[in-house]
C-alpha cells in the first residue's frame, strides 16, 4: 500500500521532552508511522495510508494542545499544552 508524507506546523511550542508523548500518542493511531517532531519548528512529520489518518492525527494534536497553525482557536477551548516546560524558559 502507498504511503504519503504529512507536515503540520502547530500552533504551541513543544519541548524535547513533550516531543516524547507527543509521539507516543501519535503512534497509537492505526498505521501511522515514521513519526518526527521538530520541536525547534514545532513541525510534525508521519506516513500515513487513507486521509482520515491525517483527522486523526489532528484531533490527537488538538486534545494535547497543539492546535495546527492556522486553525482559530475559540475561547471554549481549554486544552493546554502538555507541560509549562517553555513558558517556565521564557
Amino acid at each position: 500500500m502507498t504511503t504519503s508524507l504529512a507536515r503540520i506546523v502547530v500552533q504551541n511550542p513543544f519541548c524535547t521532552n513533550c516531543s516524547v508523548s507527543i509521539k507516543k500518542k501519535i503512534m497509537e493511531i492505526e498505521q501511522v508511522q515514521n513519526v518526527r517532531l521538530f520541536p525547534e519548528d514545532a513541525l510534525v512529520v508521519f506516513n500515513f495510508n487513507r486521509a482520515n489518518q491525517i483527522s486523526e492525527v489532528l484531533n490527537t494534536l488538538m486534545n494535547l494542545g497543539y492546535p495546527p497553525e492556522g486553525d482559530r482557536i475559540t475561547q471554549t477551548y481549554t486544552n493546554k499544552p502538555l507541560c509549562g516546560c517553555l513558558e517556565i524558559s521564557n
